[in-house]
């Protein structure tokens, strides 16, 4: 029989917060009925090693974000299925639960609607899924996939996929899904506590810094909520966590937005260490 739920995650060098990330899994799901897919795109860390700890299967393949996902979507035959980022830790164990109501009728995906990287606000995601959480109910959503070319070797093969093509991965899914007479709920985006003192203080002059960033524990992390739940937790720029020393210089490059990567590591290793203690500072 065809688990209940596929959980697909997609790394790449993702050592430092895949522990956390299927530690959620299994810590919220029922093994017996949930299937674990890590593809894995030629990683140099401990990444495969660790994945294959938790018992997920681990399939080693060249791949981009969204071509992994629609990858991971297709090998699902379960009636559930959520495609994650390695960086998202699942912290509730009724989060399926809670979810699952939602997605019945005509609804195909809960998904947080992808307007805030902590503090920061994006317009340009307003009313558009965020490709780090996708929980789909798997049957409806497979009658939206459409048909795309990919180069096998020296041949251009046909291959029928859920579409992941547009901006930002995710931000033509609405309108595919209304085509088939279906729709999407959103969850609620929710920034970290804020602290009393600052977790981190650039000592250079760091472009774009702003100190209100260092004022909430996990950063750049967030939170959703459904229903007034919170399930789970999305840390954001993970495969950023080299190592550095924390007076570090150096950024993130430009594209990505110039933040100090000491700053990321710091509370990113809060968050982790929070976790570990189990004494997560939840919002309120």
């Amino acid at each position: 029989m065809n688990a209940e739920l596929f959980v697909g995650i997609t790394t790449w060098n993702s050592a430092t917060f895949l522990r956390a990330c299927l530690g959620g899994v299994r810590n919220t799901t029922d093994a017996a009925r949930t299937r674990i897919v890590v593809l894995d795109n030629h990683s140099t860390d401990d990444t495969v090693a660790i994945a294959r700890s938790f018992g997920a299967e681990v399939v080693k393949r060249r791949s981009g974000q969204a071509a992994a996902l629609m990858d991971l979507f297709n090998w699902s035959r379960s009636e559930f299925t959520l495609l994650i980022h390695a960086d998202v830790v699942l912290l509730n164990p009724r989060w399926l639960d809670v979810c699952r109501p939602h997605l019945t009728g005509n609804v195909a995906l809960v998904s947080p609607e992808d307007i805030g990287c902590g503090p920061y606000t994006r317009p340009f995601g307003t009313e558009k899924p965020e490709s780090s959480f996708l929980l789909f109910r798997t049957a409806p959503a497979r009658r939206t996939r459409r048909w795309f070319w990919r180069q096998r070797f020296k041949l251009r093969v046909p291959y029928r996929a859920l579409d992941l093509s547009g901006d930002h991965i995710t931000y033509n899914l609405p309108v595919r899904l209304a085509d088939h007479g279906l729709t999407w709920t959103m969850m609620k985006v929710l920034t970290s506590p804020r602290t009393d003192a600052a977790i981190y203080a650039p000592r250079f002059d760091a472009p774009l810094w702003k100190p209100e960033l260092a004022m909430y524990r996990y950063g750049l992390g967030n939170f959703y909520a459904l229903d007034g739940v919170v399930t789970h937790y999305h840390n954001w720029y993970e495969r950023a966590l080299e190592q550095v020393p924390d007076d570090s210089d150096r950024l993130l490059p430009p594209a990505s937005g110039s933040l100090p990567i000491a700053f990321l590591q710091t509370y990113s290793r809060t968050f982790l260490s929070d976790l570990a203690a189990g004494q997560v500072h939840m919002p309120q």
